[in-house]
């Protein structure tokens, strides 16, 4: 090489360096100022954000999604691989921020314009630790939905979740085998230590994988259940109820949304045209009770779009029921009660279902992980590595069943938070007291280990209703929880706990140096003994949240009196609109809904493209 040459690639070599690091240095920037905006962000009360008083027509489609969340990614994705079809996808978010693609960021989404910004009711048995005592309910506000501000988890569930929905809840075509094939078709699984290959993807746009271990943590927090006797095993394979590393929608070090998986590589497509920040507020529906198209708002503008072929609403459990309902289609009572002219009178938004968690039990190690700065963090995700490549520092997880064989459906699912964990951070956007951020403060990011016990199959059943018939408004969650009259959640939750404590005795921690943290909470400490059973429920009570995981809203069955949609989600008596989001599980699942969304998605893609071009 002469010196000539050699002198070049030195300087391609300090330039790229100098590019990379400025690229470093601007995301940090970015990251800084999301930190700093979260803190300060003010939600709005309403949409009234939307509205204004001029029209337009939008034009004719055949096919109209509402929402491009999980689902409707996923819908928009196959139904424009139809070139003769032209689809419309209504967003009432804006696009997707780049910070989006660190799952690190999460929480940070969390208090931002890319949620919603909804509140639970205030409630009697749970949030008492919460401002209000009302939880904080993060729904996605952008391209990608829920998936764009979620955790990121890939936890399909138990082969009888989707078993009950075909023999228990009557839903033909919906049992673990019919539905296996489309949990494999989105997904490509990167990961490849204890994979049970049959049972994932491997060609699929969405990818699937497992961040890096932390050292010493990941396999210390594996070898600690082995001691308690779980298997480690691939909880998305042939059996759950056991340990593993945690997998994640994951593309690299990059979220792998619906919006990142399925939309952004097709919005060239000439038959899709996708439009943001447009509030869809009623669907249109005629005297023969067919849906031929929406009404929705943009830019202060409202506008009409029709549909020759049919409108797919996929707006989330929460806002897919207040849009029916403002559209006449819900429960008679409530519909009169807002002065709505009943078109269909369904049980809309009853059934409600939603996964709590309690983030309230620790252990502290005498090791520190994680001890570098925001930019060295970032430069470490630029190159697919801890700590800001999962999010808030996510392990391991692991599945508990109390009652039947051990192979049953399981009660509760650990997910361990840490390090660096976000501590007062982490309790500001669980909307906690003032009270309970002081006590979350004395928590050291680096150090501590959070092990968040989730219940997966409660009980307890709320709602979802309107404030009014003014679609400015926002929608009424009531989650109900802990109000199942024999207490079975409450009692689920604590025999978690007793089993969270039982990491204590283990050699595993004991040799990573993790000795059980006993938090004060102040609203349970002067009434009850601590570590007592009716300290746990105190502390259940006060500070378990929600895993903003809702269901069943607008739930699945064959029986119009039960259910909002049929076996191939067509809304009962009203003709060519279906539903095809979460609200449509008849029933919860042992796992994290995205995962199963996503599934059946693609399951009603097809059957739609079989009923209309077959």
């Amino acid at each position: 090489m002469t010196l000539k040459v050699w002198f070049l690639v030195l300087l391609v070599q300090l330039l790229n360096c100098h590019a990379q690091r400025q690229n470093v240095e601007q995301l940090t920037q970015r990251i800084r100022d999301a930190k700093d905006s979260a803190k300060k962000y003010q939600f709005p009360v309403n949409n009234e954000e939307f509205f204004q008083v001029k029209k337009c027509d939008a034009g004719e489609f055949d096919f109209i999604i509402v929402g491009t969340g999980s689902a409707g990614g996923v819908l928009a994705n196959r139904l424009t691989e139809i070139k003769e079809w032209n689809i419309l996808a209504l967003e009432a978010g804006p696009e997707t921020p780049d910070i989006s693609n660190i799952l690190g960021m999460n929480i940070y989404m969390h208090n931002s314009p890319y949620n919603w910004g909804y509140n639970t009711t205030k409630q009697k048995n749970m949030c008492l630790g919460s401002k209000n005592q009302q939880c904080p309910f993060p729904r996605g506000k952008m391209m990608g939905g829920s998936s764009s501000i979620n955790f990121g988890m890939y936890v399909r569930g138990h082969r009888e979740d989707f078993d009950s929905w075909e023999y228990e809840f009557g839903n033909p075509g919906w049992k673990y085998e019919d539905v296996l094939p489309y949990f494999r078709k989105p997904e490509h699984a990167t990961f490849t230590k204890n994979i049970d290959r049959p049972y994932h993807g491997h060609h699929g746009p969405q990818k699937v994988g497992i961040p890096n271990d932390t050292p010493i943590l990941s396999q210390g927090l594996i070898d600690g259940h082995k001691e308690l006797g779980k298997r480690e095993l691939d909880y998305n394979g042939r059996e759950q109820n056991g340990v593993s590393r945690l997998q994640f929608f994951l593309d690299g070090n990059t979220r792998s949304s619906s919006n990142h998986a399925f939309l952004n590589p097709v919005r060239n497509r000439k038959n899709l045209m996708v439009s943001t920040e447009s509030l869809v507020t009623k669907i249109l529906i005629n005297e023969e009770k067919r849906a031929y198209g929406v009404l929705y708002v943009k830019n202060g503008i409202e506008c009409i779009a029709t549909a020759k072929k049919e409108v797919l609403l996929s707006a989330g459990a929460i806002n897919s029921p207040q849009v029916l309902m403002l559209s006449g289609v819900g429960p008679k009572e409530e519909l009169e009660k807002h002065e709505i002219e009943l078109v269909q009178d369904l049980p809309v938004g009853k059934f409600m279902q939603d996964h709590q968690f309690f983030p309230g039990l620790f252990y502290r190690s005498k090791r520190s992980y994680y001890n570098q700065s925001l930019e060295e963090q970032v430069r470490l995700w630029t190159r697919n590595q801890r700590p800001l490549t999962p999010s808030l520092g996510q392990q391991a997880v692991s599945f508990w069943n109390f009652e039947g064989p051990e192979s049953g459906q399981p009660e509760v699912e650990f997910f361990f938070f840490g390090p660096p964990m976000l501590s007062e951070d982490l309790a500001l956007y669980l909307g906690y007291t003032d009270e309970y951020l002081e006590v979350f403060k004395s928590l050291q990011q680096h150090n501590d280990i959070n092990v968040n016990i989730e219940l997966l199959h409660p009980l307890s059943r709320g709602t979802v209703t309107l404030q009014s018939k003014n679609p400015i408004d926002f929608p009424v969650i009531d989650p109900n929880y802990f109000s199942d009259p024999e207490g079975v959640d409450l009692e689920n939750m604590y025999r978690g706990v007793l089993e969270a404590l039982k990491f204590n005795e283990t050699e595993s921690f004991q040799k990573m140096g993790l000795e059980l943290l006993v938090l004060p909470y102040p609203t349970c400490d002067d009434k009850y003994k601590q570590l007592s059973k009716d300290w746990w429920y105190c502390a259940l009570k006060t500070l378990s949240s929600t895993l903003f995981h809702p269901v069943s809203t607008t739930r699945m069955g064959p029986d119009p009196e039960t259910s909002v949609v049929n076996h191939e989600l067509k809304v009962h008596g009203i003709k060519d609109l279906r539903v095809v989001d979460a609200g449509v599980f008849p029933d919860h699942i042992s796992g994290h809904p995205n995962a199963a969304v996503v599934m059946i998605a693609e399951k009603i893609s097809d059957e739609i493209k079989d009923e209309y071009l077959r």
